[in-house]
């Protein structure tokens, strides 16, 4: 029976907690934002409705994806922080995948160059950072109860321009690590997103039909009475 390489298996655990972070990266921005998220990552050519009036049904219209986007920025909290950390317990950091190849406990010659600026990032002792905000909200929020989450305020989060910085920085560093493997791997999440998208493309047709007043009253107050008009008739203005 062929021996685990512990090196690329430590490797593939912070590529997988990698992935699972940009996936649920990706869905709080698309249900915070459609508009904003399609727009950033120039897909706006996948949709066939108009991103404003969608950006207001999911945001104003539909407090289950609200909900959704919620938890999965939690969740990403949770799995960029454990690749982040820099605390001697955590398994699955890349700054222990970075101290056992520079002490030798790995004997794999990855260039060390790889790590240097997501090392920066994670020495960085300035509260106001990028991953120390996101440190400080699992530690004293995400970790505890409902109460404790009420007391956040905006200041506390990063922008998603931020967030994504950081994780650019991140798969940089993956993917100058598996260079050296000559081994290439996939990145790309937006494959895990079509089905929101589906789903936004029934509720933008849902809204274009409905005769329910309250909401039809709502749609008018928001887009005007030709805007609305525009919207029932699929005329994107």
């Amino acid at each position: 029976m062929e021996e685990k390489d512990p090196c690329r298996e430590l490797l593939g655990s912070i590529y997988i907690l990698y992935i699972k972070a940009k996936i649920a990266l990706a869905e709080t921005h698309l249900c915070r934002s459609p508009k904003n998220y399609l727009k950033k990552f120039e897909l706006e050519e996948t949709t066939n409705y108009n991103l404003e009036i969608l950006d207001y049904l999911v945001r104003g219209e539909s407090p289950g994806y609200n909900e959704l986007s919620r938890k999965s920025w939690i969740l990403f909290v949770l799995e960029i922080t454990k690749i982040l950390s820099k605390g001697k317990g955590d398994k699955f950091s890349i700054g222990k995948f970075y101290n056992k190849l520079l002490y030798k406990e790995f004997m794999d010659n990855i260039p060390l160059d790889c790590f240097r600026e997501v090392m920066q990032i994670i020495e960085d002792k300035n509260p106001d950072s990028v991953v120390n905000r996101l440190k400080i909200l699992r530690d004293k929020f995400y970790a505890h109860s409902d109460a404790d989450m009420e007391r956040m305020t905006d200041a506390m989060f990063p922008t998603f321009n931020e967030v994504w910085s950081l994780m650019d920085n991140v798969e940089e560093c993956l993917m100058a690590i598996y260079k050296y493997y000559d081994s290439g791997i996939n990145l790309d999440v937006n494959r895990f997103l079509q089905k929101y998208i589906r789903e936004f493309e029934r509720l933008y047709q849902f809204f274009q039909v409905t005769t329910d007043f309250r909401v039809t009253y709502r749609l008018k107050q928001k887009l005007g009475d030709s805007g609305y008009l525009a919207f029932r008739e699929n005329i994107f203005l």
